[in-house]
């Protein structure tokens, strides 16, 4: 090693009080930047370069789940995933391991491309790319928005059946804010409330979407005021159960998905959220 230099691991021990222990495994777990690049590994480092290190990353309940039995349908290109609730998509700022893009890629021993998002509190159906092909493909019929996509979700307050419009600020913050005006650069989002089923202690929605916004139903069903069972962030006071049970995340779910491959085959996959009984 270069004079003046230090290894990543000396600097984690020597100006961050952690043993060699707990600094490989903040490297390994996604938690260590040098020069605002996540590292993977010990390197030398020079003097001046910058390293930043979140010390308590935030964890997700991954361990206990069969991966593999998570998969609804999968086939050359594509995989179907049942994503549980509790846990991201993909690697957070500070936890790169603790998402179900890694322990899909893990469990399957090959490359699995993110196609399109479910908030970390969201369970139910999506879709995950096993060719950076079709990854492009769908990506471009979610643009085109040419997939179908129905959520069924839990509320205590039951809104008007039928589309509903806001317009959405555009920011990286959450919560998120809409307004049912338009405003200028604001984006516009659109849901089709389709059903509404009364339960004795809530009202069960099925949703169309139409638009696919950070957070679109949960902000749009807050503005209409008929938060989500369980989501505290916009609103709800209600705890979200089901079979007796405290669950993890939220009472929405994404119920199904349905697209047109490029050869004219239609893809269609449903599920019945967990709420129900037996399920």
């Amino acid at each position: 090693m270069a004079k003046g230099a230090i290894s990543l691991l000396d600097c984690l021990v020597q100006h961050f009080g952690l043993t060699l222990e707990e600094g490989e495994r903040l490297i390994l777990f996604g938690a260590v930047y040098q020069d605002r690049q996540r590292v993977n590994s010990n390197r030398s480092l020079a003097a001046g370069q910058y390293v930043r290190v979140h010390l308590q990353p935030k964890r997700f309940p991954v361990d206990g789940i069969d991966w593999r039995a998570t998969i609804v349908s999968q086939n050359k290109d594509f995989l179907v995933v049942n994503k549980p609730a509790g846990i991201p998509v993909h690697a957070t700022l500070d936890n790169q391991v603790e998402n179900v893009l890694h322990q899909l890629r893990v469990a399957l021993g090959i490359d699995v491309f993110v196609t399109q998002r479910l908030d970390t509190e969201v369970s139910g159906l999506m879709v995950f790319a096993k060719t950076q092909a079709f990854q492009r493909r769908f990506n471009q019929l979610l643009v085109e928005r040419k997939v179908k996509k129905r959520y069924r979700a839990l509320v205590n307050s039951a809104p008007e059946i039928g589309r509903h419009i806001h317009y959405m600020e555009p920011t990286e913050r959450s919560p998120k804010t809409v307004s049912v005006e338009a405003r200028p650069k604001w984006l516009e989002c659109a849901l089709r409330v389709v059903s509404v089923t009364p339960s004795p202690e809530s009202f069960e929605l099925e949703i169309d979407l139409e638009t696919g916004r950070t957070h679109q139903i949960r902000v749009q069903l807050s503005a209409l005021g008929s938060p989500i069972v369980g989501d505290k962030l916009y609103g709800s006071r209600t705890r979200y159960n089901a079979n007796g049970n405290r669950m993890l995340g939220i009472g929405l779910f994404s119920a199904s998905t349905t697209w047109s491959g490029s050869d004219g085959k239609e893809w269609s996959f449903r599920l019945s959220p967990p709420w129900l009984p037996g399920i």
